[in-house]
């Protein structure tokens, strides 16, 4: 209710990368008012005891492209709601709803019906769509579908601008004709430029990079790597993401797409500015089997990951973000409050996001509450519990 100033007590609390015990998180109107030793509580303030476990900021996925059957590729509300519906459930309160490379009219179409569903009180905040694609270069385009890829010099950008509004985040391969334009034009539109799918050199990527891009989606993934000429070596995209200063990178935290050896590594060149993202799809809460669709392709689920119908590449994860928690965990050797900023501030950070992603003072009371097995046991959108 308006007015009400409540103190939720009883799990131990993320702050920041802080662990604190005997502690309450004082809420009013869906804002965050202040953390307090409990022993100091006010004597007017409404107790809610939500039980032991964990309390974090609500997780923050911004790259996903569905759950539970259904896709954002779609473009139907009806769809949208579903996905976003069961990533709530799994503790994000705040998505960016991606979208795979898909002809034009239908991406168009896709970021209509993501914004019709936007703001509506019982889903995640979206505060804007990722279209990962479809500039992308095609020897590094992994499970996207290579009869939609395009360059950013098309012409096509102008009618993805039109919907400025509904995007927050494009990637796109740095060395394509077009890719520094199209980097100042996002950056002017405050729209974060992301790298992604590329077959470049490192030199591509500082080129974007001086003109404002400022992150990279899914690093080992799509990414070009050392290459020699004669006696010289060239670096790629990985070499130049892991040696980077200043960008944001992200990594899917499944156990599938990345040994354990290539997620320390990434974690170690890039500690606290490396976010975890589901890179979730329709396969996300389905059995091994099930097949479904993004944009013109056909994927299928098998040993919990998606896999184009070759078998040949990863067609996403079929693991939301919550269920990565643990795994990197235990493969980077690092505590909880590390890998919950991984899902939280860090992902803020990447896609400009200034009143989610903390519990702190002035913040959105977006929570995710874990139990002992770092499973979800409840989420809050702006102090609703779900």
């Amino acid at each position: 209710m308006i007015g009400i100033r409540e103190a939720l007590v009883g799990p131990e609390i993320v702050a920041d990368r802080s662990i604190l015990r005997e502690h309450a998180v004082l809420v009013r109107d869906g804002t965050i008012e202040a953390i307090v030793p409990i022993a100091q509580l006010p004597s007017d303030v409404a107790v809610r005891d939500i039980g032991p476990g964990t309390l974090s900021a609500g997780l923050i996925d911004i790259h996903t492209h569905g759950a539970a059957g259904r896709s954002f590729n779609e473009g139907d509300a009806t769809a949208n709601r579903t996905a976003l519906a069961a990533l709530l459930r799994a503790g994000v309160t705040t998505v960016l709803p991606t979208l795979a490379s898909a002809p034009i009219d239908d991406i168009e179409r896709a970021l209509d019906r993501i914004a019709a569903v936007a703001g509506e009180a019982t889903l995640p905040n979206t505060p804007g769509a990722h279209l990962e694609g479809p500039y992308f270069a095609d020897a590094q385009r992994g499970a996207q579908d290579p009869m939609s890829l395009r360059v950013p010099s098309d012409g096509s950008v102008d009618r993805l601008l039109h919907h400025a509004d509904s995007i927050r985040m494009i990637s796109f391969a740095p060395e394509l004709p077009g890719a520094i334009e199209l980097t100042e034009r996002l950056v002017a539109r405050n729209i974060v430029a992301a790298a992604g799918h590329s077959d470049g050199r490192d030199e591509d990527l500082l080129a974007c990079q001086r003109a404002g891009l400022s992150h990279v989606i899914h690093v080992f993934s799509g990414q070009s790597t050392t290459t020699r000429r004669g006696a010289w070596r060239e670096p790629g995209m990985l070499e130049a993401t892991l040696a980077s200063d200043g960008l944001t990178v992200e990594m899917i935290g499944d156990g599938k797409h990345l040994p354990t050896t290539l997620m320390r590594l990434a974690y170690r060149c890039l500690e606290g500015r490396l976010c975890l993202v589901s890179d979730s799809t329709p396969g996300a809460g389905m059995p091994n089997g099930s097949s479904y669709r993004m944009g013109g392709m056909e994927y299928v689920v098998e040993d919990g990951v998606g896999m184009t119908q070759d078998r040949l590449s990863f067609g996403g994860s079929t693991t939301l973000i919550s269920g990565m928690v643990p795994i990197v965990i235990s493969a980077l050797g690092i505590g909880v409050a590390d890998a919950i900023a991984m899902v939280t501030s860090i992902p803020a950070g990447a896609a400009r996001l200034s009143n989610v992603g903390r519990i702190a003072k002035g913040f959105q009371a977006d929570f995710a509450l874990f139990d002992g097995q770092l499973r979800i046991r409840a989420v809050a959108l702006a102090g609703r519990w779900q």
